[in-house]
């Protein structure tokens, strides 16, 4: 028996006054088996046929997990077939370079989730691990791996009793408790995590917690839950009150900012040889770390983009820009609250010129061929999408 370690431990006592709760809400305690016994039994049943699910391998599991926060399920799918097939044990990974784990990832967004899976790979190899092992310790340790995660690992590879709440297990737990309250609040976030523990069945811990997930992904949805097919509905405190979609409390969100920049892609050479320059992010920067791009920034206010693109190059290259530019469209995205729409201009560099304000290693001219292998951000890939056209 592995004891859990005391920063995952999980308290049997609950604070009845956290948090705000719909009248005659039950305590968890006095509803698992018979909830934790039709949750499962729906599950069974009901179940998705997703890759992750046909095998209780570890590695396979947590690559799915990670991949799947904050990202949908259709979206996650092709990523994780093409994702293992490259690198289909943790040793694969490990031993790969990071740029390659990072274009394999390419598309699904939150880079630091696959640099954190890649480094979490080299701890578990250089201690001589070939799979995650059901040590709740040891993996609390690995870069990335929070408490959810960690528990949905050891849940259902290891089957071991650990709680779970993401976004739909906390809507479902919210919504079967009666939690009229803000979930983002931190004392009802950890009441939660407490009742989840109460209610973790411990026979099939990992198909129940599967259960709560895929309930609040196909039944207990945001808008419109489908109360009247759900197998929770006896104990649910929400169908109840006849208002489910009422809970749990939403936190206002951030009002959208729109942000104007500049891209300027340079390129040499003929065209059938043409090389583009891009820069690499740093290690250390907060978005994007380590992804290759084209020069861009952002648009000042009251400064228009022509004066913004020539500021940019004499960055680049201390001096004005050799050559005439050309417009060749926008590209948009959207970054949490920030809407952001990139102007990109391109210019034919007559002379070799090599930007003299950047490292080597922060800057490299590379060919169409090249560029296609390399890691770039969704944004910076639809930049090269418009771009190609003119290197065929």
């Amino acid at each position: 028996m592995i004891s859990l370690p005391r920063s995952i431990s999980v308290s049997k006592k609950i604070n009845s006054s956290l948090p705000n709760r719909l009248p005659g809400s039950v305590n968890p305690v006095e509803i698992q088996p018979a909830l934790t016994k039709a949750l499962v039994s729906w599950f069974k049943k009901a179940a998705r046929d997703l890759p992750w699910r046909h095998s209780n391998d570890a590695y396979r599991i947590w690559v799915s997990e990670v991949m799947l926060q904050q990202t949908q399920v259709k979206t996650v799918i092709a990523y994780f077939h093409r994702f293992l097939a490259r690198f289909p044990t943790v040793n694969d990974l490990a031993h790969a370079p990071e740029e390659h784990v990072l274009h394999a990832w390419e598309g699904l967004g939150y880079y630091r989730r696959a640099r954190a899976l890649h480094r979490a790979a080299q701890s578990l190899v250089q201690a001589g691990h070939q799979n995650l092992p059901p040590d709740p310790s040891l993996l609390a340790t690995l870069p990335g791996m929070g408490e959810y995660t960690r528990n949905a690992v050891l849940s259902q590879a290891h089957a071991m009793p650990l709680p779970i709440v993401e976004a739909n297990s906390q809507r479902v737990l919210a919504r079967i408790l009666g939690v009229k309250d803000d979930p983002s609040r931190g004392p009802v976030k950890k009441w939660l995590w407490q009742s989840a523990a109460q209610l973790v069945c411990h026979k099939n811990p990992g198909t129940y917690n599967q259960a709560l997930m895929e309930l609040g992904a196909l039944i207990c949805t945001p808008q419109k839950p489908a109360c009247l097919v759900c197998p929770a509905r006896p104990w649910c405190a929400a169908a109840a009150s006849g208002d489910p979609e009422s809970l749990p409390l939403k936190s206002v969100r951030a009002q959208i900012t729109k942000v104007s920049e500049i891209c300027l892609a340079c390129s040499q050479g003929p065209q059938q040889s043409r090389r583009w320059l891009l820069l690499r992010r740093p290690a250390s920067a907060s978005r994007w770390a380590g992804l290759w791009e084209f020069p861009h920034c952002e648009v000042p206010e009251s400064v228009t983009p022509g004066k913004t693109m020539l500021d940019l190059a004499l960055s680049l290259f201390q001096a004005p820009l050799p050559a005439t530019t050309t417009t060749l469209g926008r590209v948009k995205h959207a970054i949490t609250r920030y809407q952001v729409e990139m102007q990109v201009e391109v210019a034919h560099l007559k002379n070799q010129l090599q930007p003299t304000s950047l490292n080597h290693d922060q800057h490299q001219w590379f060919t169409a061929p090249q560029i296609v292998q390399l890691p770039l951000s969704a944004p910076q890939r639809r930049v090269w999408k418009l771009l190609s056209n003119l290197s065929e």
